[in-house]
Parts: C-alpha cells; sequence; structure tokens
C-alpha cells in the first residue's frame, strides 16, 4: 500500500492534508493528556494516533470498494496500463465504458478500463483490502501495547501475543493481496476485447520483500516483550520470598 499521484503539485497538496490531518490528531491528544493531567503523554499521543489509523484504513477499504465495485471497469497500475496503451490497436472494440464520462475512443483519458466481470473487480478489491488489513492489523498491535504501558501493564502477555499474531497476519496478508492485485489487473487486461493480433499478457510475480522484514520485525518485539513479563514475573517472585523472610 502506498500513496501515489500522476501530478506532482496535487500529490503534494494531498500529502500536505494528511500531514495536516496527523498533526491535527497529535494536537487534540496533547490537549486532552494535558487537561487530564496525564503523566504519559507520548504514550497517549501514539495510542490516539494509531486508533485514528485503523479509522482511516476502514474508510479507505469503503472508498477502494466504492471505486472497485461501483462501475463497469477497474483503473488499472502502471504495468497493465501500459501493456493496454501499447496494444490499444489490436482492440476490437472500446475499452473505455460508455458510462464513464462519455469519452470517445478506443481508451478514456486514464487508466480507466472497462467493461470488467465483476468477479475481477471482486478479486481485486479483496487485494486492496487485505493490504488495508495488514496495516491496520500493525496499528492495532500498536495501539494494544500503548494502552497497557498506559496501564501501568507493559508486559502483560497479550501485548507479546498481539505482535507474535500481528507479525503472521501482516505478511500472509501483504503478500497474498498483493498477489491478489496482480492477478486481477492481469485478468482484467486479458477480459478486454482483443483480436487475434494482440500479444499473450502472461502472469507475473513480484513479490515484495518488506512484509517478510516486518514479520522478523514483530516477532523480535514479541519474544522481547515475552522476556520482559519473564523477567517482571521472576522479580516480583523474588519480592514475595523476601518478604516472607523478613
Amino acid at each position: 500500500m502506498y500513496f501515489s499521484s500522476e501530478d506532482l503539485l496535487s500529490g503534494l497538496g494531498w500529502l500536505a492534508v494528511w500531514l495536516g490531518v496527523a498533526g491535527i490528531v497529535v494536537a487534540i491528544s496533547i490537549w486532552r493528556a494535558r487537561r487530564q493531567g496525564s503523566t504519559t503523554l507520548a504514550l497517549d499521543v501514539t495510542r490516539n494516533a494509531s486508533l485514528v489509523y485503523i479509522g482511516l484504513m476502514v474508510i479507505g477499504a469503503g472508498l477502494s470498494g466504492l471505486d472497485t465495485m461501483g462501475g463497469e471497469g477497474v483503473a488499472l497500475d502502471d504495468d497493465a496500463w501500459a501493456y493496454v496503451r501499447e496494444n490499444q490497436s489490436a482492440l476490437d472494440s472500446s475499452a473505455c465504458p460508455e458510462t464513464y464520462g462519455g469519452e470517445v475512443g478506443m481508451l478514456c483519458g486514464d487508466s480507466y478500463v472497462g467493461p470488467v466481470p465483476f468477479g475481477i473487480q471482486l478479486l481485486i478489491f479483496a487485494g486492496t483490502l487485505l493490504a488495508l488489513a495488514a496495516s491496520a492489523a500493525i496499528a492495532w498491535a500498536i495501539y494494544n501495547a500503548t494502552r497497557r504501558a498506559g496501564q501501568r501493564q507493559p508486559f502483560h502477555p497479550s501485548v507479546s501475543r498481539t505482535f507474535g499474531v500481528v507479525a503472521i497476519v501482516s505478511m500472509s496478508a501483504a503478500v497474498i493481496g498483493d498477489l491478489l492485485h496482480q492477478i486481477g489487473m492481469t485478468l482484467a487486461v486479458r477480459s478486454l476485447d482483443w483480436n487475434s493480433a494482440a500479444p499473450q499478457l502472461n502472469f507475473g510475480l513480484d513479490v515484495e520483500l518488506w512484509p517478510f522484514a516486518l514479520a522478523v520485525g514483530l516477532f523480535a518485539l514479541s519474544a522481547i516483550f515475552r522476556f520482559g513479563a519473564q523477567l517482571q514475573n521472576e522479580r516480583e517472585q523474588l519480592r514475595r520470598e523476601t518478604e516472607g523472610l523478613v
């Protein structure tokens, strides 16, 4: 999952909007923490920011569903769109849906193509949904850790378990989501009305390595918090034994 824009100025504008939203969340969190006399300001800000991020992922999932399955076609990624543009002369009929802005010609003005079967739209949306879920799962692990730390229980067993589960979930969701997206893009291109002169678009495979590195880091955090809980239990046991001697 990433943010992209075909226009630099509009992209910078949206980036400024996102940074503004983040700044507002931080400012409100700081104001509330100081008003309540909180001594865990950094934890409060991080906890609130993670909740807002999860909310944004939920909203993003809904908007993505409307965008992907709300029309006759789909917006292709860069590689799929480049293939269609290079071979548009091999199209037997327009790849621009009639309901899409009244465009005339074989292609729309952007990377939107159609009509695309609903099953392919659903496959692409599933890939996007898994990518958002992977990101939201990490935010949930951060929220749980900061919440427990704010309750003076930084090494609560749920913190270690959550990081371990999220490591598997985020890695699996990110990899599978990306694979579904790639397959969906290829199927979307193949579903267009090509003639026999069109070269065959083969299924490719691009596997990102960052989900595996992220999983290693989350497993490390899980082990660290588990070890911290063990040390805390040993310290409590030693304290009780010492008090018994006194």
